[in-house]
């Protein structure tokens, strides 16, 4: 026997419905970003291996808080 060729979304066809059934809500409480420490002033240092992330030296690592606060990320 194949796949059947209609699949039955009878738990998607209203807005209520598909709110009981969801599985994950994300919202800005769950999210954190990774900050990374190094020793120094003044310092910027990209990571390789994670791409959009730095080493910073605490002056920096200040500054970068202040902005993700600004922009609602804990």
């Amino acid at each position: 026997m194949s796949f059947p060729s209609t699949r039955m979304r009878r738990l998607r066809q209203l807005p209520a419905l598909r709110d009981l059934s969801a599985e994950t809500t994300l919202t800005m409480d769950h999210l954190m970003m990774p900050l990374f420490v190094r020793h120094g002033q003044g310092i910027r240092h990209p990571i390789a291996s994670m791409p959009g992330n730095q080493q910073m030296s605490v002056d920096a690592l200040t500054e970068e808080c202040v902005r993700l606060a600004g922009l609602g990320v804990r």
